[in-house]
């Protein structure tokens, strides 16, 4: 059995036009909104073994706070090629990991990771899938279990969606 959560990275910062697409922050209602989820993945028991993160400042903002919860307990690898990548490459990217993980979260950017989680969803998922091919907002988190052996076995249709939810909503109901 594997996890994969999937995050989107937390509401940016376009306040200062002069910063390029990878070097905005995170505006002071994404900063809330990523130390939040970092509690909220911790207290449901979805702590990654490793994650993968873009090396985007937004998303490095975002992982931050959970990081520093799990400090030596998660190994991060932040990658250039997250940026702006795309389904196929988010799957290559999956099929790659270490088989010693069995949770795994990713934090990056749309469109390639609402395109991703639609398609990992399984028709059981179908709920869920309609959810995130509707709106995949910043800071939003799905998470999902795969009934395989190797990360090298995860395929398109094969992920049972867990959960979905957008830090707005979440935090209202918290």
């Amino acid at each position: 059995m594997r996890r994969l959560c999937i995050m989107r990275h937390a509401k940016s910062d376009w306040s200062n036009p002069a910063l390029s697409d990878a070097e905005r922050t995170l505006n002071a209602r994404g900063v809330k909104s990523a130390d939040f989820l970092a509690g909220f993945i911790v207290d449901r028991g979805w702590t990654p073994d490793h994650a993968l993160c873009s090396t985007a400042v937004r998303a490095r903002s975002t992982i931050k706070p959970l990081a520093e919860r799990l400090g030596e307990k998660c190994k991060i690898d932040y990658r250039d090629d997250l940026y702006m990548a795309m389904p196929n490459d988010l799957l290559s990217f999956i099929r790659d990991l270490d088989d010693g993980n069995e949770t795994v979260l990713i934090v990056a950017h749309n469109p390639g990771l609402e395109m991703l989680a639609v398609n990992l969803a399984n028709d059981e998922s179908c709920k869920f899938s309609e959810q995130m091919a509707d709106h995949f907002p910043t800071g939003a988190l799905a998470v999902f279990s795969f009934n395989v052996d190797s990360w090298g076995d995860v395929k398109s249709g094969t992920g049972d969606v867990l959960f979905y939810g957008k830090p707005r909503e979440l935090m209202a109901n918290h």
